[in-house]
């Protein structure tokens, strides 16, 4: 009887995926190697678990954090309130800022009724408008618009406030000046047709509010209230 034949081992194509180790892994391998390797690779390896977490050498502080401590360091943008996203103003002192907005609004009357508030401008650190669309006509089907806009202040040292309409400045008058507190609406337009003119002031900000309140179809069943304007910021946190 003769002996089998030696069975050729058949070769196969592993495919392999390659997988970067986690930054902890990396570390628990160079702690291995300073402990065999001594002294002269451990300033190395506490060097690079030093700057594990950092960009291009370069550790990030929070928003919060003083200029001095962010000296040389990258800075994160603010978690939270009206800054929220951005960098604060202190990190980039000396750049122009500003910003600029679009205010457009179409609503319509509601019969006998004050109608709905409806937000129409928010400018963080500022406040925010709102704005209702009046029916004036107490005649049943029949609507003659007012609009109303309020001003509520969100930066918690109040905001200044002067207002300029359109027969203003026919009459050659000076603008209303006064101061709204946080939180609290205060009626800055309540006429149908006017041109107006709002500059707010607080802290390192100034915005300039410039539109016009018009109404369309008065006096008819289908009467509304039109609201443009735009809205230029200059500084910012």
């Amino acid at each position: 009887m003769s002996a089998p034949k030696p069975v050729r081992p058949t070769s196969r194509r592993r495919w392999t995926r390659w997988v970067l180790p986690a930054p902890s892994t990396v570390v628990a391998l160079i702690a291995l190697v300073v402990a065999l390797s001594g002294t002269g690779v451990a300033a190395v390896a506490v060097d690079y678990a030093r700057r594990a977490g950092s960009v291009d050498g370069k550790s990030a502080v929070a928003a919060s954090a003083s200029t001095s401590r962010a000296a040389g360091k990258l800075v994160a943008t603010a978690q939270r309130g009206p800054g929220k996203g951005r960098l604060p103003a202190k990190f980039v002192d000396g750049v122009m800022r500003g910003a600029a907005m679009n205010i457009a609004t179409y609503m319509r009357a509601v019969d006998n009724q004050d109608g709905p508030i409806v937000p129409i401008a928010l400018i963080p650190g500022i406040g925010r408008f709102d704005a209702q669309c009046r029916d004036q006509d107490p005649t049943i089907g029949m609507e003659s618009t007012q609009t109303l806009i309020t001003f509520t202040a969100s930066d918690p040292g109040g905001v200044n406030v002067s207002r300029l309409l359109g027969r203003d400045i026919d009459r050659a008058q000076d603008g209303l000046v006064f101061s709204a507190a946080p939180s609290q609406p205060v009626p800055v337009i309540n006429f149908a047709d006017s041109l107006f003119q709002l500059i707010l002031s607080a802290r390192e900000q100034s915005v300039l509010v410039m539109g016009s309140t018009r109404t369309n179809l008065n006096h008819s069943p289908d009467a509304a209230c039109l609201i443009w304007g735009i809205g230029l910021r200059v500084g910012g946190r």
